[in-house]
């Protein structure tokens, strides 16, 4: 694992990061005896979902909190910098996000963050809650793929925002990214 000690993180936040990375996971053949034993023994519950798809929602939604403490920091732009509209970038995921470990997802995702902060291409991002309310007709949710978060960037134009979108590792793994203009009302 990289070095966390440069990202734009509290003391405690980094100390936090690199415990986690420095967990020891029990082994897969392990965790599948443990697993069924559970199940057999009736203390485990067999889930609906699939496991690849929650495990990839949650990686998301990690990155996307990190992804969103990185924008924090990096919300004011420079002041050289021509930057005159503001795209959003949705991340979708459905059952073949694959996004593997989930400590490399959040760490892939949160160098990327990281670098577009940099540039001061990056205002915010923000993790969505998995529990969706739907309001209005059936016939126009998105029955095949779920929102999973948001990033909120600078680009002079729609070229370099779809040069941006681009980059962000969440189609590599299967998911989804919607790009979108926010208009101005002014």
């Amino acid at each position: 694992m990289n070095d966390m000690t440069n990202l734009p993180l509290s003391d405690r936040e980094k100390e936090l990061m690199k415990e986690l990375a420095n967990e020891n996971l029990l082994p897969p053949e392990l965790e599948r005896k443990t697993i069924d034993t559970l199940k057999k023994q009736g203390l485990l519950k067999t889930r609906t979902m699939n496991t690849k798809f929650l495990t990839g929602i949650a990686a998301a939604v990690v990155a996307l909190i990190c992804g969103f403490f990185i924008g924090q920091n990096f919300q004011d732009l420079p002041e050289s910098n021509n930057v005159t509209e503001k795209y959003a970038l949705f991340l979708y995921e459905n059952e073949e996000f694959a996004g593997g470990n989930e400590m490399a997802l959040v760490e892939e995702y949160t160098n990327w963050a990281v670098e577009l902060s940099q540039e001061g291409k990056l205002e915010s991002a923000e993790k969505l809650a998995m529990n969706v309310k739907w309001l209005g007709s059936g016939s126009v949710q998105n029955v095949t793929s779920q929102l999973s978060g948001y990033f909120i960037i600078y680009a002079s134009d729609e070229k370099e925002a779809l040069a941006i979108a681009r980059t962000h590792p969440h189609t590599r793994y299967g998911g989804g990214i919607e790009l979108r203009m926010i208009e101005r009302l002014d």
